[in-house]
């Protein structure tokens, strides 16, 4: 790999997952444009997968728009509960809703390279999307274990791609004048680096582990506090994941995001996502130019 100069101007970024706080990443990619820099290609895993998939469609600030716009009790309407085992939310409600911002067509078609990436857990292997219908591959991408429904296909399971690769530095696509950034969700901060104060569990997130607890009593389980320790448990091995990709594969510009800024379903809270978001894609971006 090359090593960046100042005249490095073409990015391959890599959008990670991370819930409601991916609303960052349209700040960050914000911030790259406006320093001059050109996304010549993206990688995404769960909402890195949609933001850099509506991003590559052309509908990114009308999507913005459109989170601008939900509160609480809007996102909470959203939630179209199932009674199935597999995820408590079945997720079509909320993709009728953002489709409006989602590219027609298929993956290669779009105009920027981008790939998704998704687990099957039938086969228990990483997925790759460079092809195939781009809706289907993001709905694969962000389907969060115990939250959203998996999304079935030609046999198989598809779940959220943190499972297997949060970060998905390895599969962006590189070109020879390009410098690698990473927006990553999931930094291990403390709340006042970024400005916020440390946050309680989100009242959304409240919800969730009231519903699980309701959906599982009929079992006769005690499940006091099961929500947490499954987000907890997908948190240690999305870092101990990322932390491995990190140290393979150093990125010129790593933008870091608080893991502590919001909870994993709190979408409306864009103004202050939006607002880390810029300011950790100023940091970053500073700290490298003053490197070069």
């Amino acid at each position: 790999m090359h090593k960046p100069t100042m005249k490095s101007k073409n990015v391959a970024l890599v959008l990670g997952s991370g819930g409601a706080r991916g609303i960052a990443h349209i700040a960050v990619i914000e911030e790259l444009t406006r320093a001059g820099f050109t996304i010549t290609s993206m990688a995404g895993s769960s909402i890195g997968a949609v933001i850099g998939g509506i991003y590559a469609g052309g509908h990114l600030a009308g999507y913005a728009h459109w989170l601008a716009t939900l509160n609480y009790w809007d996102v909470f309407r959203l939630m179209d509960f199932s009674i199935s085992s597999n995820g408590f939310i079945k997720g079509e409600r909320v993709f009728k809703k953002i489709n409006p911002f989602l590219p027609s067509g298929n993956i290669e078609d779009l105009p920027i390279p981008f790939v998704a990436v998704a687990a099957d857990i039938v086969a228990k292997k990483q997925v790759v999307f460079r092809q195939g219908n781009v809706k289907e591959a993001l709905r694969a991408s962000m389907s969060i274990p115990t939250i959203l429904k998996p999304v079935e296909r030609n046999g198989t399971l598809y779940v959220d791609g943190s499972v297997v690769n949060p970060i998905p530095v390895d599969v962006v696509h590189r070109s020879p004048n390009d410098i690698l950034v990473v927006s990553d969700l999931n930094a291990r901060i403390k709340p006042d680096k970024v400005h916020i104060a440390p946050s309680q569990q989100s009242r959304m997130d409240k919800l969730a582990a009231k519903y699980l607890r309701w959906r599982t009593r009929e079992a006769g389980k005690n499940n006091l506090g099961v929500f947490d320790m499954l987000n907890e448990s997908f948190d240690l091995t999305q870092d101990m994941l990322a932390d491995k990709i990190l140290k393979e594969h150093t990125p010129d510009i790593h933008i870091k995001i608080s893991r502590k800024a919001c909870g994993t379903m709190d979408f409306h809270k864009s103004d202050q996502m939006l607002a880390m978001g810029k300011q950790a894609a100023q940091e970053a971006i500073k700290q490298y130019c003053n490197q070069y």
